[in-house]
């Protein structure tokens, strides 16, 4: 497991704890409505899902999520969730080179992820990405940027 990978692995248990800081709540539900306009009915790729934040607004309104993640101790965390029977299906993926993510899909989405490719591998990336989807899919990427008192 590389650096990144280990580091994500060791910090599982306090991941979500981003989410409930008061200053992003407004922008978390902004976040969520247009995430609800625009995979509504879709078959998804999550990439990097985690401990499956996201997946959980997701799949009540997919029509099928598969959430890939590299650490097998966030897709623990997940798969507790007690998300829509049959609609998500959790599975070790890398989110760079997506081997072990399923081709076909409409959609894909990264939560607070896109900051982790570099930018000598965005390239290979896109194109890892765009052959797993299907022509006229949609993408979603969102990420932080930095906000003085709210690292």
């Amino acid at each position: 497991m590389d650096k990144l990978a280990d580091y994500y692995a060791k910090r599982a248990a306090e991941y979500e704890r981003i989410y409930e800081k008061p200053e992003r709540q407004r922008d978390l539900a902004l976040l969520k409505q247009r995430i609800r306009r625009m995979l509504s009915g879709r078959r998804v790729l999550e990439l990097a899902c985690g401990t499956g934040y996201w997946t959980q607004h997701i799949a009540p309104i997919a029509h099928r999520v598969y959430a890939g993640d590299i650490n097998e101790s966030v897709l623990e965390i997940a798969r507790e969730k007690g998300l829509p029977r049959g609609k998500v299906t959790f599975m070790k993926a890398d989110a760079i080179t997506l081997e072990g993510a399923p081709p076909g899909c409409n959609a894909a989405f990264a939560g607070f992820w896109w900051s982790h490719v570099k930018k000598s591998g965005v390239r290979q990336f896109v194109a890892n990405l765009a052959a797993k989807l299907e022509p006229g899919s949609v993408v979603g990427i969102l990420d932080n940027t930095w906000a003085h008192g709210s690292s």
